[in-house]
């Protein structure tokens, strides 16, 4: 089969790039494989690059250069031959097929619901917000097929676009269980503890993610004074972190805190935790989620991410009520740790992402693909 595939950038750095970097790197070596992108960074063996710079700034720029630019390149790759085009969100309005890895209009009905309607009305009138809006709505009809990368997220297309049921597939997004792996954890916890400073036998929870304030890192930070003082954090991402250092100053927990940064490396960070906590408010997915169960650690998550469809609560991993209560946060951690749970849920974390490779990933895409090109 020749597949078109479209990424804004191509690497492993983002959730939605390294979604397409994986289903390239195993569609690739039994398909002619395009793909459409600005940056082609992370080298896939028979994979065929179209790389095309974009304006990146503003960012509502951004989204419209890229959409109008991957309009002309599906065009020729349909001149071409190429049988199916599988664009990303906002991507593009002429794929075949679209993956939905979030409903922008839903997510700002949440924002708005739980932040009121003066926020509500600051997002509506955002540029990129409308550019988004409007890419999403024509390829949402346009398309042949959806992909939802969660149930929550079909829901949401279903209801805010009227988009008929049966058009639209979940597929839940995959995990590297190689790269992911419990093997990875007896070195990684000598060297991540030993290069940050921490001890053998203290507790290390970690975080990671782009976006500190949706995905709720404050309310981690504020956690950590109702655990014990052997309960570290380590904040792994790029995201301004100075008013949360200052927080944590504030909550006499600034010691018990490690702000990594950016790390390549991230499935060392996991292997180098005991527990992974990610109380997002609003997330489609979550490929941390699963990256983390991978690792064999249990995951406090809120009932918000997409992959919390795939925890069952208490058993192989927590699940939070509330994406904005640190005191759930510290009942969640003392269950686990009172309970003793850390290795059996670690296990059971790892059974229940072992469900979900990449490689059944592929499989479930490829018979999408096959509806139309059959």
């Amino acid at each position: 089969m020749r597949i078109g595939l479209t990424s804004i950038v191509f690497n492993k750095q983002g959730g939605i790039s390294r979604y397409v970097v994986e289903l390239a790197s195993r569609l690739a070596p039994d398909h002619e494989v395009h793909i459409l992108t600005s940056r082609y960074e992370d080298k896939v063996p028979g994979v065929i690059a179209h790389e095309e710079p974009i304006v990146w700034n503003p960012i509502s720029l951004q989204v419209a250069s890229n959409a109008w630019r991957n309009v002309g390149k599906i065009k020729r790759l349909r001149e071409g031959g190429v049988d199916v085009v599988n664009s990303q969100g906002a991507e593009a309005v002429n794929s075949d097929i679209v993956t939905m890895q979030s409903c922008q209009k839903a997510a700002v009905r949440k924002f708005g619901e739980d932040r009121g309607p003066a926020y509500a009305l600051l997002k509506a009138l955002e540029p990129r917000n409308n550019v988004v809006l409007s890419i999403e709505k024509k390829i949402l009809n346009r398309s042949k097929r959806v992909i939802a990368i969660s149930e929550s997220i079909k829901d949401e297309v279903v209801e805010n676009y009227g988009i008929p049921g049966e058009k639209v597939r979940v597929i839940y997004s995959g995990v590297n269980l190689e790269e992911f792996n419990p093997k990875k954890k007896e070195e990684a916890r000598r060297e991540v503890r030993s290069k940050h400073g921490l001890g053998e036998d203290d507790i290390v929870l970690s975080f990671s993610g782009w976006e500190f304030k949706r995905k709720g890192l404050k309310y981690i930070i504020e956690a950590l004074p109702g655990l014990d003082r052997n309960i570290k954090l380590v904040v792994v991402g790029a995201a301004e972190s100075k008013p949360y250092k200052s927080l944590a100053e504030r909550k006499s927990v600034g010691d018990r805190i490690v702000f990594a940064g950016h790390s390549n490396n991230i499935s060392e960070y996991y292997a180098a935790s005991d527990i992974f906590v990610f109380p997002t408010a609003y997330e489609p997915f979550g490929l941390v989620i699963t990256e983390a169960m991978a690792t064999g650690i249990p995951v406090v998550t809120t009932r918000s991410a997409g992959a919390a469809e795939l925890i069952t609560d208490g058993v192989d991993g927590m699940l939070l009520d509330s994406p904005y209560s640190s005191e759930e946060i510290v009942e969640k951690i003392r269950h686990i740790l009172d309970n003793d749970l850390l290795s059996d849920m670690g296990v059971r974390a790892r059974k229940t992402a072992e469900r979900y490779s990449w490689e059944s990933v592929t499989d479930q895409t490829l018979e999408v693909y096959g509806e139309l090109v059959d």
